[in-house]
């Protein structure tokens, strides 16, 4: 999505009256903790053109993602939609984001999941792993070689 097609996308949301509500920081997690961080205001910095600005000053990947945001909204804004289209804008424009978000994508390309299967701690304080917990072992793509070459495919073509 182009940053044009963002704006287009935010007007159609109502922003005006997004401005008015206040429902989604009173529920957003991130609001209470990061100073800075609201999605009123990165609804309204959108819909005034200010993209550039949420993309440089990194606010746009403190969002963690509730979606506490989209379920109060009276008007069916969704500032998280807007938050993942500002970070793809700003990963293909170059902007920094965080070192994570690499290592995810390379993790997911070369073994399938983003993260190891880890022993978790019991209420004993005993650590004990899925074999231990009587779980199945964590399943990976059957064929990872076709599985890694569909990821890139797709990264290439929302790039």
């Amino acid at each position: 999505m182009t940053r044009q097609r963002l704006r287009e996308t935010v007007s159609r949301m109502n922003a005006e009256v997004c401005d008015q509500c206040g429902k989604c920081p009173s529920a957003c997690p991130v609001t209470a903790r990061i100073e800075g961080f609201n999605p009123r205001q990165i609804i309204a910095k959108v819909s005034l053109g200010k993209e550039e600005e949420l993309m440089k000053s990194g606010v746009i990947w403190t969002c963690t993602s509730c979606l506490k945001c989209r379920e109060r909204c009276p008007e069916e804004i969704s500032p998280y939609d807007v938050i993942l289209e500002l970070r793809r804008e700003a990963i293909s424009e170059g902007y920094e984001h965080p070192a994570s978000y690499d290592e995810a994508e390379k993790a997911v390309t070369e073994t399938g999941v983003v993260q190891q299967p880890q022993p978790v701690r019991t209420r004993s304080r005993d650590r004990k792993d899925r074999a231990a917990l009587g779980l199945p072992p964590a399943q990976k793509p059957k064929d990872q070689a076709k599985y890694t070459q569909a990821i890139k495919e797709l990264k290439e073509a929302t790039d």
